[in-house]
Parts: C-alpha cells; structure tokens; sequence
C-alpha cells in the first residue's frame, strides 16, 4: 500500500504538488466528503492517474484530501445569452368612428430577482473536543497554556510550504537545507529553499508574536526542517497534519481549536481552503517556489507591527481583504 503523504514539495518530475493541488491523500479528521470542491472529472483525478512509479510520490506531498487540482480552469463557462428585443409595434388604427377605445391596464414588468451572493459564507468551525478529567468538563486545545513571556502578545500562526519554504525531491541546485527522510523503508533526500526575507520576518516576528508553525505535513519531514529554519527560536509551537480538520477535502487549520482568543490571532497561509474557519483572521500571502526576487514577506513586517496595537485583529483584516 502507498503510504500517506508527508508534506507539500515537488515529486521526481517538474510539476509541484501544492495546496489545493494533491492528487492522492489520506489523512485523519474527516467530515465525509472526499474530493474537493472545484476538482475536474475523473480523467483529471489521481484515481484515473495512479501508476505505480507516480503514486508513490503523489502521496508524499500535499495538503489537500481528495484528487484533481483546483485551477482557474475549473471554473464554469458563462452561457452566452441572446438579448431578447421587443417586436416592433404592428397595431393599425381602424376602429369605426364612435368606438371607444378598451382600456387595457398595460402589463406589469416581471420583477428584477435580487442580486444574491453566489459565494457562500465560511462554514462554521467543528465543535470543540471537550475531555472530562475529574467530574469536571474542559477543552482540549491544541497550544499550551500562554507562557509567561507571552503574556499580551497576539498569536501569530505560520504555515511552511510555499509560504516560509519550498521543499522538492527533484535536486535543487544550492539548496538551504537537505532532509532525509524515511519512506517505506527508503531514505529519500528532500531539498529545500528559504524564501527570501524568511530569516529575519521570523526573528522580527519572534520579537513581537507568541509564534506557531501550523503546517498540513507530517512531522517526520517539517520537524527537521523546522530545526534548521528557526535560527532565533522563535517559534514556540509546531503543529502538524494530525491536527487540521479534515473539511471536504482540505485540511483545515481551526484556529478556534488553538486555546487563544480569535480577536488576537492571525494566520498566514498561501492556501485560502487552510483558513476555511476564519477568512477574517487571515493574512493572504501569494505561493513561493524559487523567485529570488520576493519580497512578501519583509513586505509585512510594518503591517504585522501596526496589528499588534489594535484590539480586535477581525475587523482589520475583514475591512483590509475588502478593499
């Protein structure tokens, strides 16, 4: 059997699997659904597509459950329309003189539908896991309690591939970072490359945020490149895929499980199905391969410090991905 995937970077080939882009997935929390919205047909899908050189490394790196990836292309065509014109008015006037004219009450306009949202709003976060030690009923969050250096900090979560890293089988050259990494039975040598700026965002960050690395692959891989990527230590919390929610497809960071106020966290991810949960709460960062040129993330920094001061970082970001 293949085994699950363990994170986001490019198989043997030149194509990378990305968020939303997996073709083969199995995974822990699921809600029942298992392909993705927005996916192509079965001829598209890993399932139509599993060979056996390809499938083993389609299984390693995503952070999608499901097949078929989600492009501009899967959108719908718009049906052309045929504008439909009036008949020009026919009626002559031959009534005998005398004859009065019926008064007919001109027909009423049908009724302009109203215009409604096609887009449907976020779903609502799965009940918190509640663990009874006691008699008595709490939450089972996902952080630790805040330490005590952390006190009035607002929580800022991180995802990794394509956001701080890009990670690849195929051989990089010059590469930051070379992991290894077990996979049946096999070490195979993962490459990876910092995005630009991604040193010091972490230790600025580190200075001002209680820090949370919130990736949908497994630790075998994001462990060790983490431990090579946190120069500075800031990063306080690693979380990993067992901890996403499993939402028709996506895996799912929910923030609400984190045991921190929403008010005060922020989450920064290249995947919009990560922040299903809590689109307000969500700084949009573009996916990272290779450019050296980037500049994304020291873009932040002066944003990042300005929501440290505000009360409620919800109505920020809502008004800021508005406009």
């Amino acid at each position: 059997m293949s085994q699950p995937p363990i994170t986001q970077v490019s198989p043997d080939g030149p194509q990378t699997i990305i968020q939303g882009d997996a073709k083969y997935l199995v995974g822990p929390k699921s809600e029942g659904q298992t392909t993705p919205t927005g996916s192509k047909s079965a001829t598209n899908t890993g399932v139509a597509q599993r060979s056996a050189p390809r499938s083993f490394f389609s299984l390693l790196f995503c952070c999608t459950w499901g097949a078929g990836p989600i492009t501009n292309d899967d959108k719908p065509e718009t049906p052309t329309v045929t504008p439909i014109t009036n008949p020009p008015n026919t009626t002559t006037n031959n009534k005998p003189k005398g004859m009065k004219t019926p008064q007919v009450e001109p027909e009423k306009p049908p009724e302009t539908p109203p215009i409604i949202n096609n887009s449907p709003p976020p779903p609502p976060p799965p009940e918190p896991v509640v663990v009874e030690q006691g008699g008595e009923v709490e939450h089972k969050w996902l952080l630790e309690p805040i330490a005590p250096e952390h006190f009035g900090r607002k929580c800022l979560v991180l995802d990794l591939d394509e956001t701080l890293v890009h990670s690849s089988f195929k051989l990089i050259h010059q590469p930051d970072f070379v992991v290894p990494v077990e996979i049946e039975n096999q070490m195979h040598n993962v490459y990876v490359i910092k995005r630009p700026g991604v040193d010091q965002f972490l230790k600025k960050m580190g200075e001002i945020y209680e820090i949370v690395v919130f990736t949908a692959s497994l630790s075998k891989y994001a462990d060790p490149v983490l431990d090579m990527l946190d120069q500075h230590r800031v990063v306080k919390h690693r979380l990993f895929r067992e901890s996403c929610y499993n939402h028709k497809g996506n895996y799912v960071k929910d923030l609400s499980q984190l045991g921190r106020e929403l008010r005060d966290s922020i989450i920064i991810d290249n995947s919009p199905a990560s922040y299903l949960f809590h689109p307000t709460n969500a700084v949009p960062i573009s996916s990272w391969f290779n450019d050296p040129h980037d500049t994304e993330l020291l873009d932040l920094i002066p944003f990042l410090e300005d929501l440290t001061t505000v009360d409620d970082v919800m109505i920020v970001l809502d008004s800021s991905n508005e406009a």
